[in-house]
């Protein structure tokens, strides 16, 4: 494993300060081995700015939340796993929590996506269990599926690192959130990468805003493997708007000037499930079962009883 990292990080060096006509052709020159470290070699020979792990945070100390926040296609879930993948290789029995809007989306795009696990590190991965959501690593690393919709998968897990993808979209963010920080208990540095397309909220606000992050990322142009058909198109299309600036450009927008409801207002105002309640009409049974009784007749001033309700319908 050490002669293998050795030799990856040695061909990085090399191909790094070649051009891109350059690195072709040296990789056309290389054997079968030299061709797949190569391949491994993502943050010096195919990552694009923005899409490698920051050093360090602006202040010089280390990271614990690395938030990539960036346009449609710009390679978000490409460096996930990359991310992923890289610390699996080198790291030994990881424990990795990876996080989805829902456990759907955590199969379909981190996992099995063109961009996810299965694509990115097929040659390093042992074993894929969809119905037990775990995904395990020659190194014995093992990462795990969870949902941003389910806090309460990530209360008892613990973690070494996490990659959560598209958390401006969970269900349950702030909840989530919390839950799974609370697991990420285990080796010297716990750390966590979010991959996100930018949607005002304060989860989002609050993470970013949080000692140990730093933030990374670009727009949809940044990504120069993208077919120029698309790119033309939706710039035609969007550029300029709100919604393009978002999407497209990747920033994180303010509510929209003299918004009544803000979208911090609306997720403090949010709150549980309304318990089920009897209708004006009926009370609980006395025994306390939860059955609903009707209320008695009412008397007429003949001394007859009258059922108030047909009264009130006969009166329609």
């Amino acid at each position: 494993m050490a002669d293998r990292r050795e030799r990856r990080h040695e061909i990085a060096r090399l191909l790094a300060p070649l051009s891109a006509a350059g690195r072709r052709q040296a990789i056309a020159a290389m054997n079968e081995v030299e061709v797949g470290s190569a391949a491994e070699a993502w943050d010096a020979n195919w990552a694009h700015p923005g899409q490698s792990a920051p050093a360090t945070c602006d202040d010089g100390s280390e990271w614990q939340t690395w938030v990539l926040m960036a346009g449609r296609g710009f390679g978000k879930t490409r460096s996930g796993a990359e991310w992923v993948a890289a610390a699996a290789r080198g790291g030994g029995a990881l424990r990795i929590a990876l996080v989805a809007a829902t456990l759907d989306e955590a199969r379909r795009v981190m996992v099995e996506g063109a961009s996810g696990l299965i694509a990115v590190a097929g040659a390093d991965i042992t074993a894929w269990s969809p119905s037990l959501r775990l995904l395990q690593f020659r190194s014995g690393a093992q990462a795990t599926l969870f949902s941003g919709a389910s806090p309460e998968m990530l209360r008892g897990p613990e973690h070494h690192i996490a990659w959560c993808d598209e958390l401006a979209k969970w269900e349950q963010a702030g909840e989530t959130w919390d839950m799974l920080q609370m697991g990420l208990r285990l080796g010297e540095h716990p750390r966590v990468l979010v991959t996100t397309t930018p949607r005002t909220g304060p989860v989002l606000t609050r993470i970013m805003a949080q000692p140990g992050a730093v933030v990374t990322g670009g727009a949809t142009r940044g990504n120069p493997h993208l077919p120029a058909a698309f790119v033309d198109t939706v710039h035609a299309l969007y550029a300029g708007t709100r919604l393009g600036r978002q999407e497209l450009d990747g920033e994180l927008l303010p509510d929209a000037a003299g918004a009544l409801w803000t979208v911090e207002l609306i997720e403090r105002c949010r709150g549980g499930p309304h318990p089920a309640q009897a209708s004006p009409e009926s009370t609980l049974s006395p025994e306390g079962e939860g059955k609903l009784i009707s209320p008695s007749p009412s008397p007429s001033p003949s001394g007859e009883r009258v059922d108030t309700r047909e009264a009130r319908r006969g009166e329609g």
